[in-house]
């Protein structure tokens, strides 16, 4: 026994065979193993507690007693013989080469051990891995719409198809707008920026009510309360961030609306923000839109897709208010006023000019 290293308490080395004896009776499923390496991070001694109970189970395969061998006896065994280094938060210096001991002389216990540990911990950082890009990731289908309460009291009302990623750390509370749009009311914290990353632009604020939407010609940041800072692309970001260069912000203030895209200039304008936010009572609101546009919103809120077989149509402009799951009604208001021919199927509305 190591005198050196403190024993573990006994609960946490029960919970550790726990975890050892599920792993071992089958494969658990992602809410299960995403519990484990919560429990792992809690503290290093659940870490150094599951490397001793997983020392133990691999010292019995020798005794030919793997299968038998229960939770209660892999606790003792951990109590009466804890080897494993614990863990620290500094990193001890390497030892100098000639203090290396060879091949030969690593009692084979220790070996094995640093083969679980290797193993184990080459298998947390894959799982870690997968878990950091997978989790904290929202999306919406088609129709669909979420409202989040984030952790640190700020709300997201995330719009029909779209995605996002949510991090929050002690320096910065950051959301990627992957795909579509939200609206976001942020909760206020001096200390704590709040930035939206959305392709190449970055919205930044500290307590404010603003709508991102990501488009593939570019971002429209709407501010419905306070002031944001938006960064254009090309702008550097710090670390925190903040742009590099504050003179090339572009602050938007409660009431305007500024769309940022490559080779355009990113000047704020006065707009109509219920009409920007009116997605969230499901109505879709056009003033003197393309109709490319506006079909593209009717497709995000309806699995039965309107599509444009003329591109002479790009040159219509719609004006009027709609019910996001009406395209019935949109499709009648077409009829009326432009030349064109509506063809009909379960799957589809196809538009095109006579």
């Amino acid at each position: 026994m190591n005198k050196d290293v403190p024993a573990l308490h006994p609960e946490i080395l029960e919970e550790a065979s726990g975890w050892l004896m599920e792993f071992n009776e089958g494969e658990l499923d992602a809410c299960a193993r995403a519990e484990f390496n919560q429990w792992l991070r809690r503290s290093p001694e659940h870490v150094r507690a599951y490397l001793e109970i997983a020392a133990s189970w691999e010292e019995s395969a020798r005794l030919g007693s793997r299968r038998t061998l229960g939770s209660d006896e892999l606790v003792a065994r951990a109590l009466a013989d804890h080897n494993v280094v614990a863990l620290a938060s500094q990193v001890p210096a390497p030892p100098r080469p000639e203090a290396v001991p060879s091949a030969e002389r690593i009692p084979r216990f220790y070996t094995r051990r640093l083969a679980i540990a290797a193993t184990l911990l080459i298998a947390l950082a894959g799982f870690g891995a997968w878990y950091a890009q997978g989790r904290n990731i929202y999306s919406t289908d088609v129709g669909e719409q979420r409202t989040l309460q984030l952790a640190d009291g700020s709300t997201v009302e995330l719009n029909s198809r779209s995605k996002l990623r949510v991090r929050l750390s002690p320096g910065e509370r950051s959301v990627d707008l992957l795909d579509g749009e939200a609206l976001f009311q942020v909760a206020k914290d001096a200390k704590r920026p709040f930035v939206v990353y959305s392709d190449t632009t970055h919205v930044r604020a500290v307590g404010t009510q603003f709508d991102v939407y990501r488009k593939a010609s570019g971002t429209t940041v709407t501010v419905v309360e306070g002031r944001v800072s938006v960064a254009e692309p090309g702008t550097s970001v710090d670390a925190s961030g903040s742009p590099a260069n504050p003179a090339e912000d572009v602050l938007v203030s409660a009431g305007e609306q500024v769309t940022v895209a490559p080779n355009t200039a990113a000047l704020p304008a006065r707009t109509n923000v219920a009409s920007v936010t009116a997605w969230r009572d499901r109505k879709l609101v056009f003033d003197n839109s393309p109709l490319t546009d506006v079909i593209n919103e009717f497709n995000r809120y309806n699995t039965r897709r309107i599509v444009l077989d003329d591109p002479r149509l790009k040159e219509f402009h719609i004006r009027g208010t709609f019910s996001a799951t009406d395209p019935d009604r949109f499709v009648d208001v077409l009829r009326e006023r432009f030349d064109v021919d509506i063809n009909e199927t379960p799957s589809e509305i196809r538009i095109s000019k006579k």
